[in-house]
């Protein structure tokens, strides 16, 4: 299958997914589940917007994160991609003592943790520390709305 088709399946999986998993009630099995009361003490944050919607950042301190696609599941499974690269299927949960904090992993190694500074229904704002380097990116990602093809594949 050419790459191009991959990439739209892989996509529209991911879109399959994340459209059940809004209506999926939480389990003890889920990593998000352990704080799901810590999160609602919180005023700053409620975690619910966050699988709510697929975030498209739309703008960032790193220019390569413009454009990437982050799909959360209420499960801890996280769904990476953008129409330059292929998608990754990764982990994430949350700091039991600051539900703001997320933790990202890949290949079982920690990539990234981020700060969530803002959520709501059409905005997300983290502030993403690399665990390589030691990098620091601001990034805003914007709850998608409508239908979305990337630039490369229309014809």
């Amino acid at each position: 299958m050419p790459y191009r088709l991959r990439h739209l399946a892989a996509i529209g999986m991911a879109l399959g997914l994340a459209a059940c998993a809004t209506h999926v009630p939480a389990t003890p099995e889920t990593p998000a589940k352990s704080t799901d009361r810590v999160a609602a003490a919180s005023s700053q944050t409620d975690i619910d917007f966050l699988f709510h919607s697929i975030w498209r950042v739309t703008r960032s301190s790193s220019p390569p994160a413009q454009g990437r696609i982050y799909i959360f599941l209420p499960n801890g499974t996280l769904l990476e991609t953008s129409c330059s690269e292929a998608y990754r299927i990764a982990t994430w949960t949350r700091d039991e003592k600051d539900p703001r904090s997320l933790r990202v992993v890949e290949d079982h190694r920690d990539v990234f943790t981020a700060t969530i500074t803002e959520l709501n229904e059409k905005t997300l704002h983290l502030r993403q520390k690399l665990t390589r380097g030691n990098q620091t990116n601001d990034l805003t990602l914007t709850g998608v709305e409508q239908e979305f093809v990337c630039p490369d594949l229309v014809n």
